[in-house]
């Protein structure tokens, strides 16, 4: 047995496996299995030489890896980051491969719409129109865009420029926008050679209309966006966050949030998921959830499976 797919759960993979046949005539009889049945007959997967996987990829040991996969020479992972698991396969010699470019792309584009719709104020007009009193509601819900700056010159901040922010940031430069990034491995000539300005976060929330959070999941970035920076926010600026919910102390952003109650939180992720149904995400009026449907969905896989198969097939010629 040459190629396998392997998740945590085996229903993870049931997708992946369709895909992979979709996508590829040499990959037609992929078998799809857990880590609990590689336990169970080590002996049938000591041929492996490639392993696909997507979200979930079970963790191995280095002693594990020598032992199940002694041959194996190449993993396609078939979703983002690699960091929770990558380390021993390296260490072991065997080549990684992430389809995280791909992933960002659904990303990128759901932030750079989110940044349109809000500076049209489209999220809060969109509930006030649904209240009671339809004349009064309309009337309320049509004034929000006067409290928006449009999508005219206004000042958008990107924090980190990795995969998705340096997506976003390209997709933003077909619009009037002025644009600023804050990430200490840009230089400033690099920023200014991308269309953007370069700025530190204090800076960036005094200013900016829209900030979007597009930093790394690292323990240095953990609770690094806190009331010091969303108490200076414009009164109605926007905050948008689709990396992750640890980045951000959300005590300190609903309080934020409450304070100035014309400016609006936009998160498709969070520290827990689902929130509590207690939370105050869910009961602040100007914090509008997505339940993390940024990435890739629905037929947006594919395009992540299609670039693996793509260097799966370069590796086996």
């Amino acid at each position: 047995m040459n190629s396998i797919i392997i998740t945590e759960n085996i229903t993870d993979g049931i997708w992946l496996k369709g895909a992979l046949r979709v996508a590829s005539k040499t990959l037609s009889s992929i078998e799809n299995i857990s880590k609990e049945e590689l336990l169970a007959s080590p002996e049938k997967y000591k041929g492996v030489k490639f392993i696909f996987s997507t979200w979930h990829m079970p963790v191995f040991s280095e002693s594990e890896i020598k032992t199940y996969f002694p041959l194996l020479k190449c993993i396609y992972y078939i979703a983002g980051s690699v960091e929770y698991f990558v380390k021993p396969f390296e260490r072991c010699g065997i080549t990684v491969v992430s389809a995280i470019e791909e992933n960002s792309v659904p990303v990128a584009e759901f932030v750079v719409a989110q940044i349109v719709l809000a500076n049209k104020g489209a999220f809060e007009s969109q509930r006030y129109y649904k209240k009671p009193f339809w004349k009064l509601s309309f009337r309320l819900a049509r004034r929000y865009p006067s409290r928006r700056v449009g999508n005219y010159r206004a000042k958008i901040g990107l924090i980190g420029l990795g995969c998705v922010g340096e997506k976003v940031l390209k997709l933003l430069r077909s619009y009037d926008f002025e644009i600023y990034i804050c990430d200490p491995k840009v230089s400033d000539i690099k920023a200014k050679n991308l269309g953007a300005e370069k700025c530190d976060l204090v800076e960036m929330f005094k200013q900016c209309d829209v900030i979007s959070n597009h930093l790394p999941d690292i323990v240095s970035t953990k609770d690094i966006l806190n009331i010091k920076l969303f108490s200076l926010m414009k009164t109605s600026a926007v905050f948008i966050n689709t990396g992750r919910g640890a980045q951000v102390v959300e005590k300190d952003l609903v309080k934020a949030m409450r304070d100035k109650p014309y400016a609006s939180s936009l998160l498709d992720v969070t520290r827990r998921e689902p929130p509590l149904p207690w939370s105050p995400l869910l009961r602040t009026a100007n914090i509008f959830l997505t339940p993390h449907i940024a990435g890739s969905q629905s037929f947006e896989y594919q395009r992540m499976v299609d670039a693996m198969v793509r260097v799966y097939e370069s590796t086996i010629e």
